[in-house]
């Protein structure tokens, strides 16, 4: 059985794929409360055959789905050809559950049981960040060596070839534009590239850093662009005068 409402909101499509019914009923409702468009799956794989014809704004995703494939396992395959958000749900509040998701891509993480203004809050905050208005623009492009960045267009090249950012990795990247050539600390970074409800989870701010230097720079070991200043914070060096 895969639920799906849709009321004609006007709000942004959310999927929400959780095996637990009551749990995907709670996020269904409260999320419906608040004029979001919703539709609820109990496995990844049926989520898949619905994206290509009704994509969504944002994916509210269980890690442990059964049977079938595992949330990581279906975040994956939504990467391999998608840069919607996701938002990864477990009950195992562990690091190195956290730094999967992320790795494959996830832009949150949430730990059940949650608290349902938690859930609203992190959504409103991505998708805040996913749809970015004019005061966003980051003036003009940043270019070093082989790296061209224009924000504006929400272009990147790599010796002029195209390179696909999540939309966390854009926020991320943003930031470090928008104050190039100065240290940003992981605190403010996380808070801006995120949203003011964040400030701890300092994990995600190497995560989506890692994450740009392994598609930014040609030695991700030896970074070029975006350096690390211990006890400062991260920076994206400054273009030659």
């Amino acid at each position: 059985m895969t639920p799906a409402s849709d009321l004609g909101y006007p709000g942004p499509l959310i999927y929400v794929v959780d095996d637990e019914a009551i749990i995907s009923e709670l996020i269904r409702l409260n999320l419906e409360a608040r004029r979001f468009r919703v539709r609820v799956f109990n496995s990844g794989e049926t989520m898949l055959s619905c994206f290509p014809s009704d994509p969504p704004d944002l994916i509210i995703l269980d890690v442990m789905l059964s049977p079938g494939a595992s949330g990581v396992e279906i975040a994956g395959q939504v990467r391999a050809n998608s840069q919607v958000p996701i938002l990864m749900l477990s009950v195992m509040d562990q690091v190195a559950t956290k730094l999967m998701a992320l790795n494959i891509g996830a832009d949150d993480y949430l730990t059940k049981p949650f608290e349902v203004d938690e859930l609203v809050a992190r959504v409103r905050a991505i998708l805040r960040r996913t749809a970015p208005t004019r005061d966003d623009a980051a003036g003009d492009p940043y270019q070093l060596g082989e790296l061209y960045i224009d924000v504006d267009a929400s272009r990147v090249t790599v010796a002029q070839n195209p390179v696909k950012l999540t939309a966390r990795e854009w926020a991320v990247l943003r930031v470090l534009v928008k104050n190039v050539g100065q240290a940003v600390h992981a605190r403010d970074l996380l808070r801006e590239a995120w949203g003011p409800d964040y400030g701890d989870e300092n994990d995600y701010v190497r995560t989506h850093i890692a994450r740009l230097r392994k598609k930014l720079e040609p030695d991700p070991g030896s970074p070029r662009y975006i350096t690390s200043e211990r006890g400062v914070g991260y920076r994206l060096t400054g273009p030659a005068a």
